[in-house]
């Protein structure tokens, strides 16, 4: 039995949540296991901190064991593959403004405010971190009348579902490292662990491996000057697959291949350690100093008779080529991305630049449909907390979050397919397909003004 599953037996026997005990293995656990070490390593794939940037040349030493070799440079050539193709996914479901389907007006124009310019920038970064770590989290809660969310980092975050299933939150961990002032005015790193619950929040502190409670236990969150519980923890999961994988699982190993290729390619072309160097008759008996000279001086001393020939080793740069060149097809395969260096990427249109894209289209459909439960509880706290605020009752009103892929398409076409669709959809249908609409209620806003400002002759033949 794993760790998680003796938590969770005891959990389901109704041991207290609070339990320090039980607490210290979940967090000693998710410190210590694989998913949070993915987490991290996508994170620094994304930065382009590879592994080659650890790469060193290695020598046979006297006792025969391999030992580093200083001496020789050797070159670190990261590549930031996994960057690129998620930056191509964030910016292609989240490149344009996002439409908001909703028939009350008043819950409508809400909505509209809640997600303003910085909360859309917040999706799109809410996108990556879910590609690069597997899951994204959301943090919600009213503020001064507002409604406020806050991207928690994935590796900080411990999610315990109810009856391991990933649907409702039982319990939410937040690890949160903190500088604590200890005795004689030294600065100790801590790791603060906020634990919420359906009976409200309670902060630990985390050391060796034990948990040790700091202050009582909060409500969820405190309104005009009123404690309040929630029927939901106000964290919301954004998914990048039902897995939670990230993408690196699926491409490190070639991106490492290729890193170490391009890497030891350079070696090869820059110095001469690819080379074999036949001595005749050195004028002096230390190979190091050998060395030394030659990389100082660019020359060395012989004796009569003497010289020094350099044998060197072909460089195989069809075979290298070749390699790297399925290498990186490979990635924007696997990546499920669009590789802009494709020779036929600059002259492709209509149905050859949708094939190009359909990988890309394919996997951001995924994300799009593991984002939609994530866009409804969203929702769902947005009509909650602007009935605690008093801004009205929207609870089940109905309301639709619609991505708008950042597609290529021929803007002929689609404006052509609005006008043929015209008296068969409505206007508000049309716009939102419509190529060149950012802001859906902003058009038909400008459109009844415009409307209002005609003569009423002009009325009326708008309107037949």
């Amino acid at each position: 039995m794993t760790e998680t599953q003796r938590i969770l037996r005891l959990l389901a026997q109704q041991s207290p949540p609070s339990d320090e005990e039980i607490l210290a293995g979940i967090v000693r656990e998710f410190l210590s296991g694989e998913k949070r070490r993915e987490m991290l390593t996508g994170q620094r794939y994304y930065e382009n901190k590879t592994d080659v940037l650890r790469r060193t040349h290695w020598r046979i030493g006297e006792n025969g064991m391999l030992v580093p070799d200083e001496g020789l440079p050797a070159a670190k050539i990261a590549h930031a593959f996994v960057r690129k193709l998620v930056d191509q996914k964030a910016q292609y479901l989240f490149g344009r403004p996002f439409t908001i389907r909703c028939e009350n007006d008043v819950f409508a124009g809400l909505m509209a405010k809640v997600f303003d310019a910085q909360v859309r920038a917040q999706m799109r970064s809410l996108c990556k971190e879910a590609v690069n770590k597997g899951i994204g989290w959301l943090q919600v809660w009213p503020e001064n009348g507002e409604i406020r969310f806050r991207k928690i980092p994935s590796e900080e975050l411990i999610p315990v579902w109810e009856n391991d299933e990933p649907d409702r939150l039982q319990m939410v961990l937040r690890l949160i490292p903190v500088e604590w002032h200890g005795v004689r005015g030294r600065v100790e790193k801590r790791l603060l662990v906020r634990c919420w619950d359906k009976d409200g929040v309670q902060d630990y502190f985390y050391q060796n491996g034990r948990m040790e409670p700091e202050g009582g236990k909060q409500p969820h969150l405190t309104l005009d000057g009123k404690g309040l519980l929630l029927d939901r923890l106000p964290f919301i999961p954004f998914r990048y697959n039902d897995e939670e994988l990230p993408l690196v699982r699926f491409i490190k190993p070639l991106i490492d291949d290729y890193d170490r290729l391009k890497s030891e390619d350079s070696d090869n072309l820059g110095e001469t350690s690819g080379a074999l160097m036949v001595l005749q008759n050195y004028d002096g008996t230390d190979l190091g100093e050998f060395r030394e000279n030659l990389a100082r001086y660019r020359a060395v001393k012989v004796s009569d008779g003497g010289g020094l020939e350099i044998k060197a080793q072909p460089v195989h740069t069809d075979s290298l080529l070749a390699h790297l060149q399925q290498d990186r097809k490979d990635l924007y395969e696997i990546g499920r991305g669009v590789d802009t260096q494709n020779e036929s990427f600059g002259t492709a249109s209509g149905v050859a630049m949708k094939f190009l894209y359909a990988d890309l289209d394919l996997d951001c459909a995924g994300i799009e449909c593991a984002f939609a439960a994530g866009f409804e509880q969203m929702v769902y706290f947005i009509a909650l907390f602007a009935g605690l605020m008093g801004l009205g009752d929207f609870t089940g009103v109905p309301a639709e979050i619609v991505l708008n892929r950042d597609i290529i398409i021929s803007e002929g076409d689609a404006i052509d397919q609005c006008v043929a669709s015209a008296g068969l959809l409505s206007r508000r249908t049309m716009l939102e397909n419509h190529p060149w609409v950012v802001s859906v209620e902003e058009e038909l806003a400008r459109l009844s003004q415009e409307q209002s400002r005609q003569p009423q002759s002009d009325k009326s033949e708008v309107s037949e």
